[in-house]
């Protein structure tokens, strides 16, 4: 089974108190290592330049056991995100960054990925969204599609624009994960419930709403649930969000609900699946929070953490 990630790569400059690190970035990229580090077989389309950011970048992923889709790599710099880390380990950002990416070759004779996993900046940043568009033209009737916004709205807004562009989204895209934090940029005060519902109305089969500490929510026009939290002790936040995300596409492709063929199995997921798949994802978030930097589980972390890893329940 093979997934696919389209978005942005790039350098994370990273500050707190007086330590200073850099190393790969970007949401999309996690997400894509976050696959691969669970076993999956996963290209990443994105784009990095042939400079030593780039370079590193590219060796990082390579060992990781990422592909790389041909196109990915030109002679523009690599783009950087620099992060503040404040006392609890949150992260603020601002970025150097350029949004574009290699286009899909649809007429080629390939297997389509399973699932194609989009968002963040790279959704939404021009030229690079209008070649995402395209893939998910390609890719329509082939792959399930998911979406994280990953809002970062000094680089996506004003917000009108950015609803604008979820709308034109929506019609491709199956599965939602987005943190309440992004929920209340795109609509303003908003609950988790009112959150899910502007996805669903809008065609998702499965929305994912997280809330930090507080758990995550599950919704399917069919069923809705919460799901604690992992209680660990929190080093930084920065990472987790892509943990669960890749957490999540992994359980649904043990489920086997990912493909266009298994759209109504992915909207029929019962309460008890929802719970496990929610625990699952909430673990891999809780293994990343627990160490510093964007540390994202590998299977057998996973596996240590949580018997969801059993195949004896479905997964």
């Amino acid at each position: 089974m093979s997934f696919m990630v389209i978005g942005e790569s790039l350098l994370d400059d990273v500050q707190r108190d007086h330590t200073h690190t850099t190393h790969p970035g970007g949401s999309p990229l996690n997400v894509a290592l976050g696959l691969a580090r669970l076993e999956r077989s996963v290209t990443l389309v994105t784009r990095i330049g042939n400079d030593d950011a780039g370079t590193d970048i590219a060796h990082f992923l390579t060992a990781a056991g990422v592909k790389l889709y041909p196109g990915s790599v030109d002679n523009r710099p690599t783009s950087v995100a620099y992060a503040q880390l404040d006392e609890f380990g949150n992260a603020s950002y601002t970025f150097d960054l350029l949004s574009d990416y290699p286009m899909p070759r649809c007429d080629a004779d390939v297997t389509k990925p399973r699932l194609v996993h989009i968002g963040s900046i790279g959704a939404h940043q021009e030229p690079g969204a209008t070649t995402l568009r395209k893939w998910l033209e390609c890719l329509d009737g082939h792959s399930t599609v998911s979406y994280d916004p990953n809002v970062r709205m000094a680089l996506m807004g004003p917000r009108e624009k950015l609803v604008a562009e979820v709308d034109e989204l929506m019609p491709y895209i199956d599965v939602v994960k987005a943190s309440i934090e992004d929920m209340k940029e795109i609509l303003g005060p908003t609950t988790p419930e009112q959150s899910a519902e502007f996805f669903l109305e809008r065609g998702a089969q499965l929305v994912v709403i997280t809330r930090g500490a507080e758990g995550l929510n599950l919704a399917t026009p069919e069923a809705d649930i919460h799901v604690p939290a992992v209680n660990v002790g929190v080093v930084d936040t920065v990472g987790a969000g892509d943990a669960l995300m890749a957490a999540l596409i992994d359980g649904l492709a043990r489920m086997s609900v990912l493909g266009d063929e298994d759209g109504e199995a992915l909207r029929s997921i019962s309460r008890q699946g929802l719970a496990s798949l929610g625990a699952y994802a909430a673990a891999a978030a809780g293994i990343t929070v627990g160490q510093p930097g964007s540390h994202l589980p590998s299977r057998e972390e996973l596996a240590k953490s949580t018997e969801l890893y059993s195949p004896d329940n479905g997964f």
